[in-house]
């Protein structure tokens, strides 16, 4: 019988993760839960995840002596408590060696994992994305729109519209380690806003700092003999709340296949 086309894609995807790759997430901090079921964790994306042939592991780097090494990627999401620093310590070792990263950061308090940030040379502006375009389509102005997808392998052939829900601006160090590529675009009109806006948004120009802001980055570099690739991109968009908006979990399933 012949197979459609996305089946075939599937089947083919599916084969190059033959090898069951597996992905671990951090836990034990109230990050969101890539097998959870709650609004806020990544339940949907992770089957989604698990139908293109990966594995999921939580990972509490209080009890694990390190980052396994066998894990093909690490994905971290917003902590709601303090991480010690012997876990970050052991983070860091992680990135140091080489291995993958997705990070989802949301605009809150980073936790400890500014040493992270400073690892990997990106400043996380505060304040949240307020676009106006968002609000011409009857969704919050709070409710970034994915507006421009530049050149890269993640993105290529990839014209959903995508909805980013309260996201942070994420900006760089230019620095000679890490090549920065901006992955998702967003509020060329819009703005970075100190507060969540309550009726109407206006820009404050004491205050915000006008758009367009990269929501999305992506980062690599040649470590070990092999390239080192690292997603940080805004979190809600893959929570089960907001990840059947457009081609949000598309964009997500693209990114983990890059990584």
């Amino acid at each position: 019988t012949m197979l459609n086309e996305q089946a075939l894609s599937s089947v083919l995807l599916r084969m190059a993760h033959t090898k069951n790759q597996l992905l671990v997430y951090l836990d034990g901090h109230g990050e969101r839960n890539l097998e959870g079921i709650a609004n806020h964790d990544l339940g949907e994306f992770g089957k989604r995840l698990q139908q293109n042939g990966f594995r999921l592991n939580s990972l509490n780097l209080t009890l694990a002596q390190d980052v396994p090494n066998n894990a093909s990627m690490l994905v971290i999401t917003q902590p709601q408590i303090d991480l010690l620093q012997g876990e970050i310590d052991k983070l860091l070792r992680y990135i140091a060696k080489g291995g993958n990263l997705l990070w989802l950061v949301d605009a809150e308090p980073l936790r400890g994992l500014e040493r992270l940030t400073e690892k990997l040379d990106i400043i996380l502006t505060p304040g949240i994305v307020v676009d106006p375009a968002a609000e011409e389509m009857n969704i919050p102005a709070t409710w970034a729109l994915g507006a421009g997808y530049p050149p890269h392998a993640v993105t290529q052939n990839f014209n959903l519209t995508t909805v980013f829900p309260f996201a942070r601006a994420i900006d760089w160090e230019e620095n000679a380690a890490w090549q920065h590529t901006t992955l998702v675009e967003a509020a060329p009109r819009g703005w970075i806003s100190r507060d969540i806006p309550q009726g109407k948004a206006h820009f404050n120009k004491t205050y915000d700092i006008p758009g367009p802001v990269t929501i999305a980055l992506a980062l690599q570099r040649h470590i070990n003999d092999r390239e080192q690739r690292i997603i940080v991109g805004s979190g809600s968009f893959l929570a089960n709340a907001y990840s059947g908006n457009g081609g949000n979990l598309d964009l997500g399933v693209n990114m983990v296949n890059w990584l």
